[in-house]
This record gives structure tokens, C-alpha cells and sequence, in this order.
């Protein structure tokens, strides 16, 4: 037994500590405090929420692939949509992935260039970290090039009729029709959330002042409305404002099934009923004359209450002894002991003794059972599964998984083996031109299996096989396989190379409003 909101059991400690006093100072207790006591005892067990893990189950699922290019150029800093446009956009972007976890989300940046953000993916928390992470202050062009993000769109999914969402103003193009005409030679759906009104927006600059143009004149940016050529290329829909339900609505709408799979739903059975109600009837007994006649069965409940108790403890001495396993090399005995507690780190850290005994496949399920929210042990996670791909021979998978290591944490070992992999002849320049239609979502647990393939480097000079090639563990990214994991909420930060790339035209500018 487990509980899912643990916190609420430290206000048992006040509780104890209240009867330890009264039995030091002899402080008398009538029948009525006691089972008050008891009642607060069994409330504060209800509230944490004890379950019980049930077996997984394999849901299939299928879904769309929707591509949300976002305009990152100067204009979007434009305050005619409050706070401002880009702002709005990325709140736009939190809402949609939140509330659609059906379908598989791929993003781009564009302005005069266009780059990948993300590849496809059904992870809600690496977009939202993903989107937090977008720094306006570091993008330094001003010109937009639509064309360049619907090339690299159609790229991105083997999709028959891919959608692409474009969040922007319009952009400063007088005609589009030379994007209209890409659009309908590769049947494209795509559609415009037009984030600017037509009366426009000055644009501050960092010096707080309003950016100028060559004559001295204070820019306006005012939506274009051009753009619509695009919708109307072939039935896209315009959408004015950051309209969540209208997103939402037009992605439920397009019908597409572009991937299937499944993935395993972990599922608990809840407890806290039974303890709501025993604390009910306490208080029920403190209120009535019944109560004195049940007195003596006091101590039978509070021993009750003991037992999650004696589990935490029992928890405790395994993950001592898998610990100390780990440390002195008896990696299977670790990684047996781990698979005993149903917690993330525990799930990790089992992952990681897997690894160093060479049960990579293993491993791999391991790590890709593990759930979190926080972005720098996300990182992490998906470090260890490129590097397990990398001895796998998988390197399509290895240089995604390394890639959203990258978006949520910077770190350079994964950069390093990224780029080392980056020299295998069949190595995919776009990095993101792929099609999965068995996809195995991340939620998937793979069966413990004692063989593994020969483990192999992935690439250049600097994958070696004690740093690159061993990140299951205390190499590599400087964490060990401790289970008591203190990792700090952190807000991930796209690497300097991508604002590089997203900025590489912004030299050639002359006139870009």
C-alpha cells in the first residue's frame, strides 16, 4: 500500500505529539478526546489517499499529428494582445496540450528561418517546459518567412494530410501566393490563430524606448491579413485571438488517425473511503454515551493505524539494502530489491542497476515507466534511454530521446553523444522525418529479460563506453543511483545554438516592416 498525497500524514505528528505529552504529564483523557483523537487520526489517513497498485493496463490509442508553428519574430512582442502576442501564444500552446492528450503535438520556431523545438511527441510536460522555456529577449530577428516553416512542417509527419497550426500577426508579406501553392501541392491543412489586432502595437525595445525605423518613424505592427491566402489554399480555418476552444475544436474536427499504439495506464485502487468512514464513526462514538462501552477497543484502532506505518519502514530497509547493493556492484540484487517498491525514483534507480548489469532492453522498460513533472529528472530520464538505444543500435530513437534530454536541461554528455551519433552513415539530417504507427508511448514497461545484445559504442571519439555509454547510473550526468533523489524544480532553457539558428538571417536584414 501506497499513498498518493503523503504530506497530509505530518499532521499526525502534532496528534502524537499531543498524547505523548499527556502521557508524560499524566494529563487525563476522557473517553470523548480519545475517540476525537482517533477521528483526526483517520482523517488525516483519508486525506493522504492510500491505494493499493493494480496490474497495468494496455490502452490502445490514436490520434492526429498537429504541428503549432509559432512566429518568434520582433513584432510578436507587440502588447495589442495582453500581456503580448507571444506571451499569449505560449499560453495558447499550455491550454491546447494540457486539455488534448490525444494527439501527438510537434513544434516549430520560425522567423526569416525556421527550426524544430520539439519532434512529435505525446509528452504534455516537455511541451509545457518546452514553451516556458522560449526567451524572447534572445531572438533578435525581425523579419518572417512563413515558407520556411511549412517546408519544415511537411517534413516532420509521414502524415497523408499533416496540420499545421501557424500562431502569428500575419507576418510582412504583401501576397502569399507562392505559400498558398506549396500548400496545395502537398496537401497541407493549415490553418492561422491571428494574434494581432488591426490597429496594431508599438514594439519596446530593451532600451525602453519604441523601436524606429531607418527614417526615425516609431513602428506600428498591425495584423496582416494577407495571410488568410493560406486558410483558404485548401479549407484551413482563420481563428482570431488565442481561442483554446477554437483550437481545440479545429483539431477534434480535422478527424485524422495519423499514428496508432499503446501504452500502459497504471491503475490503483483507492482506499480512502475506508478510513473516512471509520473516522466518521469515531466521531460519531466521541458525541454519544455509546462510546464509553467501546473504550476498550481504543487500542485495537490505533494499532490500525500503525500498519501503513510498519509498510514505510519495511520500504525503507529494502531501499537501504538496494542502495548498498547497487554500491557494491551486486547490480541484479539491486535492481530485484528496487522492483519491490512502486515509486518513480525506486523505478529509476532499478533502471539504472538493469543498465550496469547489461540488461539494456530491460532497462530501457525500466525508464520508460517512469512518470514525472519535473523537467531536470525528465532530463535525466531521457539521457539514460538514448544512451540504451545508443548500445541498442537504435540511433533514430537514441538522437530523439537525447534531444529532449536537451530541451528540458542543457548538459554537455548529452550534447556530446548526440553529435557523436550525428557520424553513423545512416544518420537523418531532418531528424525528424519518421513514422510510427506501432508507437510504444512512454508509459510502456518491458519485460525483464536476462539476454541483451552486445553492447556496442555509438559513434565517434568522445562516446566512450565509461561516460557516454554508461549514463544508467552515477556517470555521465553526475547523479548516482541513490533512491532518495533531491532533484530542484528548474525552468529549462533552449541551448544557445538554437537561438543561433533561429537568428542565422537576422545579419541580412535591411527593411523588414
Amino acid at each position: 500500500m501506497t499513498f498518493l498525497t503523503p504530506l497530509w500524514l505530518i499532521g499526525l505528528v502534532p496528534v502524537l505529539g499531543y498524547r505523548l505529552l499527556a502521557r508524560r504529564y499524566r494529563w487525563r483523557l476522557d473517553v470523548q478526546q480519545q475517540w476525537l483523537l482517533v477521528s483526526v487520526v483517520l482523517v488525516m489517513i483519508s486525506l493522504a489517499r492510500p491505494v493499493i497498485p493494480q496490474k497495468p493496463l494496455d490502452v490502445q490509442q490514436k490520434g492526429s499529428d498537429v504541428i503549432l508553428a509559432v512566429d518568434l519574430s520582433y513584432s510578436m512582442r507587440g502588447s495589442d494582445i495582453l500581456p503580448s502576442r507571444l506571451e499569449a501564444a505560449k499560453k495558447l500552446l499550455h491550454d491546447v496540450v494540457r486539455r488534448d492528450r490525444r494527439d501527438r503535438f510537434g513544434v516549430i520556431g520560425f522567423t526569416t528561418s525556421a527550426i524544430i523545438l520539439s519532434p512529435l511527441t505525446k509528452d504534455t510536460e516537455l511541451l509545457e517546459h518546452l514553451f516556458d522555456a522560449l526567451d524572447e529577449s534572445q531572438i533578435i530577428t525581425k523579419g518572417t518567412q512563413v515558407m520556411s516553416a511549412l517546408e519544415l512542417a511537411r517534413k516532420m509527419s509521414h502524415a497523408r494530410r499533416p496540420q499545421v497550426i501557424l500562431l502569428t500577426d500575419g507576418g510582412d508579406e504583401t501576397s502569399y501566393e507562392k505559400e498558398a501553392d506549396f500548400i496545395r501541392e502537398n496537401d497541407l491543412a493549415v490553418s492561422v490563430v491571428m494574434l494581432a489586432s488591426s490597429g496594431g502595437s508599438t514594439l519596446p525595445t530593451q532600451s525602453g524606448e519604441w523601436l524606429k525605423d531607418e527614417a526615425g518613424h516609431i513602428v506600428v505592427s498591425s495584423r496582416n491579413d494577407a495571410i488568410t491566402a493560406l486558410v483558404h489554399a485548401n479549407k484551413g480555418e482563420l481563428i482570431h485571438g488565442p481561442d483554446t476552444d477554437g483550437v481545440l475544436g479545429l483539431i477534434e474536427g480535422a478527424g485524422d488517425e495519423d499514428f496508432e499504439g499503446s501504452s500502459s495506464v497504471m491503475r490503483t485502487r483507492e482506499l480512502f473511503a475506508v478510513p473516512l468512514v471509520l473516522a466518521l464513526m469515531a466521531f460519531v462514538l466521541a458525541m454519544t454515551s455509546v462510546g464509553e462501552k467501546l473504550s476498550k477497543r481504543l487500542a485495537w484502532l490505533l494499532a490500525l493505524v500503525g500498519i501503513g506505518a510498519n509498510g514505510g519502514v519495511l520500504d525503507f530497509v529494502t531501499l537501504y539494502q538496494a542502495k548498498n547493493g547497487y554500491l557494491q556492484k551486486g547490480y541484479e540484487r539491486s535492481a530485484s530489491l528496487y522492483g519491490e517498491i512502486d515509486s518513480p525514483q525506486a523505478r529509476y534507480n532499478r533502471g539504472n542497476a538493469l543498465y550496469k548489469a547489461g540488461k539494456i532492453e530491460a532497462a530501457l522498460g525500466a525508464y520508460r515507466s517512469v512518470k514525472s513533472n519535473n523537467p531536470l529528472f525528465k532530463s535525466l530520464l531521457y539521457y539514460n534511454m538514448g544512451n540504451c538505444y545508443i548500445r541498442l543500435r537504435e540511433f533514430e530513437k537514441a538522437r530523439e530521446s537525447l534531444l529532449k534530454s536537451l530541451t528540458l536541461h542543457y548538459d554537455k554528455a548529452a550534447d556530446a553523444n548526440l553529435h557523436a551519433i550525428a557520424e553513423v552513415p545512416d544518420y537523418n539530417l531532418s531528424l525528424n522525418v519518421r513514422k510510427e504507427k506501432n508507437d510504444k508511448f512512454s508509459q510502456e514497461q518491458a519485460p525483464p529479460s536476462g539476454d541483451h545484445k552486445k553492447s556496442k559504442e555509438g559513434g565517434g571519439s568522445n562516446m566512450k563506453s565509461d561516460t557516454a555509454a554508461s549514463g544508467g547510473g552515477d556517470e555521465g550526468k553526475k547523479t548516482q543511483g541513490d533512491p532518495r533523489l533531491s532533484l530542484s524544480q528548474g525552468k529549462a532553457a533552449l541551448s544557445s545554438r538554437q537561438y543561433e539558428l533561429i537568428n542565422q538571417r537576422s545579419v541580412h536584414e535591411t527593411k523588414p516592416w
